[in-house]
């Protein structure tokens, strides 16, 4: 079971709109944080944005192309905002379609990042990585460094995801470095939460917790609660691996009530995996069982299924090892399925 949370570009919406649009109406934005993999316990956002609320927009009137695009882009945040991944993706897709039959370059990034970031929480690695290399080649074309940036984020994370930790490493810390440059908090606090994970994957704790502090640090110091709550959530899952259950149900309490506030709830049922290790090593299999369950109800909204079917085989292993007979806890566990 994966016991990493991974701050990353693939759980941020950018939202932009088309070149013409975006001087016709500001983007009011915020981080938001997603997705699941072995080695990332929780997708926080790389530094990409959600658009929380749309502003109108003013004359003079868009095109037909334009109208469709706004349109699109509305209800793929709404798809979004209610953690519908599956439905979003494809909302998504089908903007980067019209941006690209407008021939809109800074909208194909914003897009293409969009889909990356999806496809990356659902588990789909080959389009997540199609979509961050053309992220990264337009960006490129358009001289737009933060476009650029996130998209090596994203890339490095599909490296991350395939256990590449060279390649991932290397990827993080080119980003690390230019995220200082720009002064980018969101995209520092994503690279230092992935080079974390990649120095816990290689058996390097210590190095590990420094990259975490430091995350911390600038999180609580700029107001970025996704992606503390994320580092929150690393954190937690290094002392949990050391044996510091106390320390590490402490830090999870809190990356809970903050997911649960930011309604983030690809991050909250990774969280919530987590806290059931964490009962289960206190020798609470009543309390680790319902939040197993929690977490699969979780998944399954979003449509993270290869969390679902790791949180059933838990609810299985737990629901034998507590002497239930099986064939009681199969029919109680599809049931739970279901409701």
């Amino acid at each position: 079971m994966a016991d990493s949370r991974c701050a990353a570009l693939t759980s941020v919406l950018c939202t932009e709109g088309v070149d013409s649009m975006k001087r016709k109406r500001p983007v009011n934005s915020v981080l938001i944080t997603p997705g699941s993999g072995r080695m990332n316990r929780r997708c926080a956002a790389f530094g990409a944005v959600l658009l929380m609320g749309l502003a109108a927009c003013s004359s003079p009137a868009l095109t037909p192309l334009q109208m469709q695009y706004q349109r699109g882009e509305e209800r793929a945040l709404r798809y979004h905002a209610r953690g519908e991944l599956s439905q979003a993706l494809q909302a998504f897709q089908d903007n980067l379609r019209w941006a690209e039959m407008m021939d809109d370059r800074p909208a194909i990034v914003t897009q293409a990042l969009n889909v990356g970031m999806i496809a990356l929480a659902l588990g789909e690695l080959p389009l997540a990585e199609q979509r961050f290399a053309q992220a990264q080649r337009v960006a490129l074309g358009v001289s737009d460094q933060g476009g650029q940036l996130r998209a090596q984020l994203g890339l490095a994370q599909v490296e991350l995801r395939r256990e590449r930790w060279v390649a991932a490493q290397t990827e993080f810390q080119q980003a690390l470095a230019k995220a200082r440059e720009l002064r980018d908090t969101a995209a520092l606090l994503v690279a230092l939460n992935g080079l974390g994970l990649v120095r816990k994957a290689l058996g390097e704790p210590a190095a590990a917790h420094e990259y975490w502090r430091e995350a911390e640090t600038w999180a609580r110091a700029t107001g970025e609660r996704r992606l503390l709550a994320a580092t929150l959530a690393n954190r937690a899952a290094l002392d949990l691996r050391a044996g510091n259950v106390r320390q590490a149900s402490v830090r999870l309490e809190e990356a809970i009530a903050l997911d649960r506030e930011l309604e983030n709830l690809s991050g909250l049922a990774q969280d919530l995996g987590l806290l059931a290790q964490i009962r289960q090593q206190e020798g609470r299999i009543p309390d680790a069982l319902e939040l197993y369950r929690q977490a699969r109800t979780i998944a399954q909204h979003t449509g993270q299924h290869a969390w679902v079917q790791r949180y059933d085989q838990e609810i299985d292993r737990l629901k034998y090892e507590s002497s239930v007979p099986p064939q009681q806890g199969w029919l109680e566990l599809r049931k739970g399925r279901f409701e």
